[in-house]
């Protein structure tokens, strides 16, 4: 019976000498973590870049816009003052004949 103990004792100590640390298996899965993360940084740096590229091509292309719109002459604000005086002569009108008039214009692109 003795024997049988020390076979069993001996076969414990064989395995916990011979079987992988937990250590080790840890440290694996922390190398994995930190490839994951530098991937992981990779994308993010290449995300970056392509959305600076796009800034730049918008930029590129409202400079492009406005000196378009400079050559014309005109200017590209939807509301605009304008001042200008409009004859009627004598055509029918009621109320004050010196009344200021606002104009506005709705119009639908589709």
């Amino acid at each position: 019976m003795r024997s049988r103990w020390w076979r069993v004792g001996g076969g414990l100590i064989a395995l916990l000498l011979l079987a992988p640390q937990g250590g080790l298996t840890q440290q694996a899965s922390d190398e994995r973590n930190t490839r994951r993360f530098e991937s992981l940084y990779k994308d993010i740096e290449a995300l970056k870049a392509g959305q600076k590229a796009m800034l730049d091509e918008l930029q590129e292309m409202k400079k492009l816009l406005s000196s378009r719109g400079e050559a014309r002459g005109d200017e590209r604000s939807p509301m605009r003052d304008i001042n200008t005086i409009l004859s009627v002569g004598d055509a029918f009108s009621k109320g004050d004949k010196q009344a200021t008039l606002t104009l506005v214009e709705c119009t639908d692109y589709q």
